[in-house]
């Protein structure tokens, strides 16, 4: 345009005294290094300064010019001769022409102009020197533009004016196809530039549309063009307007502009036509229309000038199609289809957005908001971007979400400055109704099965309603080239996370082809109210030599309540078991900060080589935490009507210190990757347990009852352990290269088992343990090869160590694991104690008191590999000291001491032909002692003194053999109770015993002997009592009867029965020793009565007045009911008659009730007592 004005301006010098063929010549050959030439001209001066050129036709490099109505004005100080005399400059010829006015252009343009060659092609000569302040006035009407070639309704241009006045306010305006392009309005001034323009989008694109459509050399456009092809290839459609308004101060260098895109729209071709069109915030922007519009201004010096983009906001709702073609942007391929469902419309009530009239088959759309709520600033010269607030909102889909950023700072990256991003944000995201997880898996419920649940049961996860509100920190940044990347996130504290709802509901189960659809068992899991809050800072950094370091606040994360349904089917088909659990709340806490850390590093191979081989840390340091549940019950019931049911109020464990577990990595030896673990000391508690057992329902109801008001256990020092590789010869070497010793205590607090029943319409109850406290501390001590334990006991008082050896052989090969335990206990304690212990848990007679010392002393051996398990124990208590009295029956100063021996071998099934293996067991005491000062069970007996070889084994296969069927069917006959077996289970199942004892003892100033007895459990157990040196006297002196004196020393022998348990005596003798003695009955009431009654037994009773007896025998037989006929034979001479006398007397009596009549009063314990003296 200025190479065609300047060849006007030279063609008016010209014509000023020339015709205008004459003008022609002179004009072409001056513009023939311009590479233009007038073809047709026609001049109408009006007068030597105004000329008007009615028709103008000239090439201008070989484009074909037409102008109509050219008119000139000249200066008026012009000088024609200086035309003729002097080559003028172009800025000179300018200065000549004060005004130049144009009714019509049309150009036909060579392609040329379009190539890089005629873009430059005036890059030379006088045009580049003009000076806008040297310009004339231009006023210069329709231009229209075509290419050489091309219909113009193809590929045309219009310059609708050109104009440029005195005051230097310039206005152009192009359009196509009677559509406006661009516009201009600009008022230049030697101080400041002030311009307006608008830029229309659409047509631009319409233009470049065409002229790309063209067989062209467009070279000198490439850059337009190579813009217009980048954005069709991403498929980025701009639409709209853009208004500019612009204020350059030329002293100042400063520039201030505002612009304002309008109606604009960005369409996304690639994802499905998805369009932009974002509407502004502007304070002022209340009206549609007005907020119809972005706006956004350039300010500042033109070396350093800064972006301001005001408030705005973005909306769209993407259907399903255009939804999946965003999610092409996420490198996880794998969760695209888990994303994509997330962001499906809700299934809950629309919005209020969604049109009713929508199509049947139109799905809903979610909502997706951009909004920029404060001004982003972005400075040229620095690349840097501020912005103060903006979030992104999900809406209306299956979880909502937002996502602002809060005074962010971004450095873009260029050669001399490095990456930084800096902001605080915000995320939060909900859901207000029930969702189901198979809903969010592409192929629904069935793909959830076979990904989350077991392939027997189908079931689905359901959530209620949730939501997550979390905000903190992010910073990365790049120092420069050469250093590594810096990131650095941040969450601030009372992070919030909580879901309603989690139940695992079944849909269908996998039946067998032989059970009924109807049959299947109900399961259920639902968990209420889960809830997790941070308490402190997260922060998470990373950088090339710290991959990852991370900050974990302090956390707590609790469930309101638990619910476990689930019914098994039994191998019995008419038999289902049902598990229920429940819990009022559970709740992890950790106490402090924890840390995750990654740590790399290089370390040189060799100093011979230049590699390097690296080196990786993790460490994760679990905070000191307490994990705690309120109210939890656990019930096991089947549908024969059997339970279990088991239930704690309170429930902690709480570690004192942090858990540390720490991985090392070796890129030059990938096998070595050790594992360090550093278990804390722990503290675990329960409070208010229950259990309750109720077996198979029988006429008894019985029901078994346990309570536990504590239990306490406790592990005090840090445990390490380090696992040197995953491999099967690295896992075999942790036991033996990891050395620890550790301090272990438990308590039990308060423990109850009861048992009730019902025995002759009546509820009992049985008290089965009573236990107020026990303790236990424990050391424990591994060295690589056995466990060494040392333990201090306490059961409510009673007190006792032990000490164990676990020694276990771990090898690779299945079949070769052995383990050893040995162990010793050492009990020293009083009787009273024990007794005390025992009568809490065990019903003893009231009656039962003893006093005395207890010791027992034992060690005992396991030896157990995969063929047999072998138990040894070599145990010797010993009681001394003792007196007391069992059931009212004084004794004193009683002794027991034993050594015994229990051996037990079993032969695991694998290694015997019989299906459940073998078992056999010996126990042995071959030297029992027994002693006693005094034992008064209505005779005194004193001195006593017994020895017992007791011995007894069991062989389940030889015991089964002997189990009889009488035996079988009185078991049956008892009923299904649980924990007991009948009475003789135990002695049937006996192979072999032998229980061998002798005793003796003072007995009525003689002695008491029972040489050798040898008890049978399994049929009758026969002795012999021998009595020696009885004194008569002292018989009839434990009953005192009036009138009645006996004396004489007599010998006896008693053969004793024992069966089952029930003593009988068959043809016991008695004699007196020579040469006998006196017996003496005289004033006695019940026999003077009988000789006054019966006066035929007076001559019998006369002679016992004074009987010197020479002999006296006697039989004696006792029935095991305790019925005895004791018969009694008397020879000697009484006083005052002359022939010898003989008496045959019987009497029968029942010898229990006997000795339980002389048992009668405290004269047992006073004739005890009596003989200690």
């Amino acid at each position: 345009m200025l190479a065609l004005i300047f060849s006007l301006l030279i063609l008016v010098v010209i014509f000023l005294n020339s015709f205008e063929r004459l003008a022609m010549s002179i004009a072409n050959d001056y513009l023939v290094e311009y590479d233009t030439q007038i073809i047709e001209l026609s001049i109408r001066p009006t007068s030597m300064h105004h000329w008007q050129f009615p028709s103008l036709k000239l090439t201008v490099h070989n484009s074909e010019i037409s102008i109509k109505d050219l008119a000139l004005t000249l200066d008026t100080d012009l000088s024609l001769l200086s035309l003729y005399s002097q080559q003028l400059s172009s800025k000179q010829v300018m200065s000549l022409i004060k005004q130049i006015s144009v009714a019509e252009i049309h150009a036909e343009l060579n392609p040329g102009v379009l190539t890089d060659e005629g873009k430059n092609v005036d890059d030379q000569g006088p045009t580049l020197l003009l000076d806008l302040n040297a310009l004339p006035q231009i006023n210069i009407g329709t231009t229209s533009l075509s290419l050489a070639g091309i219909s113009a309704s193809a590929l045309s241009l219009t310059v609708e004016h050109l104009t440029l006045d005195e005051d230097g306010k310039l206005s152009t305006a192009i359009s196509r196809n009677d559509k406006a392009i661009f516009q201009l309005d600009a008022h230049l001034t030697k101080k400041q530039w002030r311009v307006s323009s608008l830029l229309v989008f659409d047509e631009l694109y319409a233009f470049l549309t065409e002229l790309a459509a063209q067989t062209l050399d467009t070279s000198a456009l490439a850059p337009l063009l190579a813009l217009k092809q980048e954005s069709e290839r991403v498929g980025l459609i701009l639409s709209g307007t853009l208004e500019s308004n612009a204020t350059l101060d030329l002293k100042s260098a400063q520039l201030a502009s505002s612009h304002i895109l309008k109606h604009s729209s960005l369409t996304l071709m690639q994802f499905d036509e998805l369009t932009l069109a974002p509407h502004s915030l502007s304070a002022w922007a209340e009206e549609p229309l007005a907020q119809d519009r972005v706006e956004f201004d350039i300010a500042g010096h033109l070396v350093d000038l800064t972006l301001t983009l005001a408030p705005f906001t973005l909306e769209v709702s993407p259907s399903h199609h255009q939804v999946h073609s965003l999610l092409s942007f996420i490198q996880a391929k794998r969760s695209i289809p888990l994303v994509a469902t997330i962001l499906e419309h809700s299934t809950g009530t629309p919005s209020g957005g969604d049109k009713p009239q929508a199509r049947i088959d139109e799905k809903p759309k979610i909502k997706l908001s951009f909004t920029l709520s404060q001004p982003l600033e972005y400075s040229f010269d620095s690349n840097t971007i501020h912005l103060r607030h903006a979030q992104l909102m999900i809406r209306d889909a299956r979880v909502d979400a937002s996502l602002s950023a809060t005074d962010l700072s971004l450095q873009l990256p260029t050669q001399t400055q490095a990456f930084e991003l800096e902001s605080a944000w915000q995320f939060a995201a909900s859901r207000e109704s029930a969702l189901s997880l198979s809903s969010l898996l592409p192929n629904g419920p069935s793909s959830f099965a076979d990904r989350v649940v077991s392939n027997k049961t189908i079931a689905d996860i359901r959530l209620g309603a949730s939501s997550l509100s979390l905000a903190g920190k992010i910073n990365i940044e790049t120092p420069t080239a050469s250093e590594s990347p810096q990131f650095r996130l941040s969450i601030n504290p009372h992070l919030q996370a909580q879901i309603g709802s989690v139940a695992l509901i079944p849909h269908s189960v996998k039946q067998d082809s032989a059970r009924k659809p109807k049959d299947n068992p109900k399961f259920q899991f639902e968990l209420k109210h889960l809830k997790l809050v941070s308490h402190d800072e997260l922060v998470m950094t990373s950088s090339e030599a710290r991959p990852m370091n991370l900050d974990i606040p302090r956390l707590t994360f609790s469930i309101d309540s638990t619910r476990y349904r689930h019914g098994i089917q039994t191998d019995l088909p008419s038999v289902t078991k049902e598990l229920s659990f429940d819990a009022s709340s559970l709740k992890f806490s950790t106490l402090a900060m924890s840390h995750l850390l990654i740590i790399n590093s290089l370390v040189n191979e060799s100093l011979a080589s230049n590699h390097q081989a690296s080196n990786s840390t993790s460490k994760l340091a679990l905070s000191a935490f307490t994990l705690e549940s309120e109210d939890v019950q656990f019930t096991q019931s089947t549908s024969s009507g059997d339970s279990l049911r088991v239930s704690t109020g309170v429930t902690r464990l709480t570690s004192l210190d942090p858990l540390v577990i720490q991985r090392t990595t070796d890129s030059a030896n990938e096998e070595q990757q050790p594992i360090q673990i550093r278990v804390p000391p722990l503290k675990f508690e329960q409070l208010d347990n229950e259990l309750a057992l109720k077996p198979v329902p029988s006429a008894e109801q019985h029901e078994y009852l346990a309570k536990l008001s504590g239990l306490y256990l406790s592990l005090e020092k840090t445990s390490s352990l380090v696992i040197p590789a995953f491999t099967s010869e690295a896992m075999s070497r942790v036991l033996t290269e990891n050395l620890w010793r550790n301090y272990a205590h438990y308590e039990l607090n308060g423990a109850e088992l009861t048992h009730h029943h019902i025995k002759n319409n009546r509820k009992r109850t049985e008290k089965l343990l009573d236990l107020y406290t026990a303790n236990l501390a424990q050391t424990l001590d591994w060295n690589g090869v056995k466990l060494d334990t040392h333990e201090d006991w306490e059961f409510d008082g009673l007190e006792f160590v032990s000490e164990h050896s676990l020694r276990p052989q771990i090898s690779t090969q299945a079949d070769s694991s052995r383990l050893q335990l040995t162990g010793k206990v050492n009990l020293d304690s009083d009787v009273g104690t024990i007794l005390a212990l025992v009568s809490n848990n065990y019903s003893l007679p009231k009656s039962l008191f003893i006093t005395g010392d207890a010791r027992l002393q034992a060690e005992y051996e396991l030896n157990k590999n995969d063929k047999t398990t072998q138990v040894s124990i070599n145990f010797t208590p010993e009681l001394t000291s003792l007196s007391g009295s069992v059931n009212e029956l004084p004794f004193e100063q009683a002794d027991i001491q034993a050594s015994c021996h229990y051996q037990m071998e079993q032969l695991n099934q694998s290694s015997s032909l019989e299906p459940t293996g073998t078992t056999i067991s010996t126990l042995s005491c071959p030297d029992i002692q027994f002693s006693a000062a005094a034992f008064n069970p209505g005779i005194l007996l004193t001195d006593i003194k017994a020895q017992v070889d007791f011995s007894v084994s069991l062989d389940d296969k030889i015991a089964a053999e002997k189990v009889t069927e009488p035996a079988e069917e009185e078991r049956k006959s008892q009923g299904p109770d649980v924990g007991k077996r009948p009475k003789s289970a135990f002695l049937e199942s006996l192979s072999a015993a032998n229980i061998q004892m002798n005793a003796s003892g003072e007995l009525l100033g003689g002695r008491l002997l029972l040489p050798e007895f040898n008890l049978k459990l399994h049929g009758k157990s026969h002795g012999y009592l021998i009595l020696q040196g009885l004194e008569l006297e002292q018989l009839l002196a434990i009953q005192p009867q009036v009138g009645l004196y006996a004396d004489g020393i007599f010998d006896g022998v008693l053969p004793v029965d024992l069966v089952q348990g029930k003593i009988s005596i068959s043809g016991g003798k008695l004699a007196a020793r020579a040469p006998g003695g006196l017996i003496s009955v005289s004033g006695n009431p019940a026999v003077d009565q009988m000789r006054l009654s019966q006066p035929y037994l007076d001559f019998a009773f006369s002679t016992m007045e004074h009987l010197q007896y020479s002999e006296l025998a006697s039989t004696f037989d006792m029935a095991p009911n305790g019925d005895a006929l004791l018969k009694v034979n008397v020879k000697g001479k009484a006083k005052g008659i002359e022939r010898p006398i003989q008496l045959n007397y019987s009497q029968e009596e029942n010898m229990l009730q006997l000795l339980k009549s002389l048992q009668i009063g405290d004269k047992l314990q006073t004739q005890i007592e009596q003989s200690m003296k």
